[in-house]
């Protein structure tokens, strides 16, 4: 997280030394809304157990940012985007059942992203949106099994349109944004000893409306 927040600082310092162009700060309310997938296989039947899981979650997201001449170059840093959850209860030939409770959240999400203007709509630039996202998928799980999965560094891109224009007060605007992202996929062997493997995929659609202020 430290390394990322150093990250963050450096690009707005670098930012700023540029003279030629718009360099601004903001923040953003982001609706998100993650489909995600998974299976994991046991060791010992190679019983292949899937579900999926479809949630919304209300995220805020700091961003800086830099352009001239219709191309925007900016950084934006989410610390934690929670992806949900999902359980189920499984019955043996004993007869006994447990519950099976998988949990993941992306942490230290990090974008890199251009936004390439295109035209003008009712005193709106109007641009598209082609970004680089880099997140840890932290496991919550909480498995019967006794199957504990490690967190991964996955990377993921993001295409999408937007809108911006000025507000009425000294050199503040918006920004209005539609994002798709599609995340690498996670794969892992469990670390409790049972030899299980997990695979799961992610992707989320973002409705974004951000405030920023220009220098």
């Amino acid at each position: 997280m430290k390394k990322n927040i150093a990250i963050f600082l450096s690009f707005i310092f670098l930012a700023c030394q540029s003279v030629k162009a718009d360099t601004a700060v903001g923040i953003t309310g982001a609706m998100h809304m993650f489909d995600a997938s998974g299976t994991e296989t046991t060791r010992t039947s190679g019983q292949k157990n899937t579900g999926s899981n479809s949630d919304e979650v209300l995220i805020p997201e700091l961003f800086v940012e830099t352009g001239s001449d219709g191309v925007t170059l900016g950084l934006s840093y989410i610390p934690t985007r929670q992806i949900g959850s999902k359980s189920r209860t499984d019955s043996n030939t004993g007869g006994d059942s447990g519950t099976y409770k998988a949990e993941a959240e992306l942490d230290n999400v990090v974008q890199l992203y251009v936004d390439y203007s295109v035209t003008e709509y009712n005193g709106a630039e109007i641009y598209l949106k082609g970004g680089i996202q880099h997140a840890t998928i932290v496991t919550l799980e909480s498995l019967n099994s006794g199957s504990t999965y490690p967190n991964k560094d996955v990377f993921g891109y993001t295409l999408g349109i937007g809108a911006k224009g000025d507000l009425p007060y000294a050199n503040t605007f918006y920004k209005a944004d539609l994002t798709y992202t599609d995340f690498g996929d996670y794969s892992a062997d469990s670390d409790g000893g049972t030899g299980n493997k997990v695979e799961a995929d992610f992707e989320a659609v973002a409705v974004k409306l951000s405030v920023g202020y220009k220098f």
